[in-house]
């Protein structure tokens, strides 16, 4: 386990650095994915890295458009223990599973690409011209009804290991970009190869209780691909 954790180093934040740390990683899944498509906002094409930015995992950087082989991984402490082998078992899972995990991630978030959508193509489109005029360049470029949408609208830029799960094995947050949501981005809960919830980028990072946070998520924004919690 010391093997494990001394990849980490404390968080840059001195208020965070005791219960935080992070490393640099191989990007283990959904590597080639980017937010090639914004279609709530027209001015995504347009949009460059100002001279004195550096790409970034926010959710509104521009970088969202580049394929990167790194990711963040963050280790998140929510109790007196301190980091824990839950964080590591789940990371071993998630490296030794890699493929069963991009399979459900890809259906979870396909399943709220299609809620984005329509809530787009009936709630905003007909009310903004600018929306109109870049849905109108972008609506054949990829077939938005398809599971591979979802490669061209979420990138992949991190990974919260949590310290405790529903066994041994702790919860994994994979946090994204988004095409649909350039202010929160999007992070999907999982717990092995099983998504729980989605929430905005970093909800799932801290709390006592993940399950249950995932589990009132679920009484409004259940999707068929996810594992029910009670």
């Amino acid at each position: 386990m010391a093997d494990f954790f001394s990849q980490f180093t404390p968080d840059p934040d001195p208020d965070m650095a005791s219960v935080r740390s992070i490393m640099i990683s191989e990007k283990p899944l959904l590597r080639h994915a980017v937010v090639a498509f914004a279609p709530p906002y027209p001015d995504y094409p347009k949009l460059k890295l100002g001279r004195s930015r550096q790409a970034s995992a926010d959710p509104s950087c521009p970088s969202a458009r580049d394929v990167t082989d790194k990711i963040v991984v963050t280790l998140s402490c929510n109790n007196e223990k301190a980091f824990g082998s839950g964080q590591e078992i789940g990371w071993n899972f998630i490296k030794g599973n890699a493929s069963k995990i991009e399979n459900v991630l890809r259906r979870k978030l396909f399943a709220q690409h299609q809620k984005a959508l329509k809530q787009f193509l009936e709630e905003i489109l007909p009310n903004d011209r600018k929306t109109r005029n870049y849905w109108n360049k972008i609506e054949n470029e990829i077939d938005w009804q398809e599971l591979s949408a979802v490669d061209h609208l979420y990138k992949l830029v991190g990974v919260s290991l949590l310290d405790h799960g529903l066994d041994a094995c702790g919860f994994s947050s994979f946090e994204f970009q988004s095409g649909w949501d350039r202010d929160h981005g999007i992070s999907i809960l999982t717990h092995r190869n099983n998504t729980l919830a989605a929430g905005g980028m970093g909800e799932f990072t801290f709390g006592s209780d993940r399950a249950a946070l995932a589990a009132e998520i679920q009484k409004y924004d259940f999707d068929e691909c996810d594992l029910p919690l009670k």
